[in-house]
């Protein structure tokens, strides 16, 4: 796999991929435009993504597409540290008003604080669980 690709292999594609991540949520990240939300995936190697953009939060069929388009390539640009994943990122009302600058800012920091939320979820897991040596 190329190390900027974007193939189906990184996108949550069925209710049933939304639903392992609505109902096993390990970590949620706010931004004031964004909630993302995201469990561990069953392979280690595999990290993926999903988008909710409903009509109610942005009106605009454009802008919804404006803000898919924009959380796909933050997405891929920054998917080599979000290994071992399952991701869905949901806007909030008001989505419409930010510049791409700003989302593309939001999201770069959500992923920042989502990969430090992980890497804390592993080192209190193998304080519970020390590996054997």
């Amino acid at each position: 796999m190329a190390l900027y690709a974007f193939g189906k292999d990184v996108r949550l594609r069925c209710a049933k991929d939304y639903a392992g991540v609505f109902n096993h949520t390990l970590f949620k990240v706010h931004q004031p435009s964004f909630l993302i939300l995201a469990t561990q995936s069953a392979s280690t190697d595999i990290h993926r993504i999903g988008l909710v953009v409903a009509k109610k939060k942005v009106r605009r069929a454009h802008e919804r597409n404006r803000v898919k388009r924009i959380s796909r390539e933050s997405f891929r640009l920054n998917q080599q540290q979000l290994f071992g994943l399952d991701i869905v990122v949901m806007p909030k009302i008001g989505i419409e008003q930010v510049s791409n600058t700003d989302l593309h800012q939001q999201l770069s920091q959500a992923w920042t604080k989502l990969q430090r939320l992980m890497s804390k979820h592993q080192r209190q897991d193998n304080k519970v669980f020390p590996t054997a040596v």
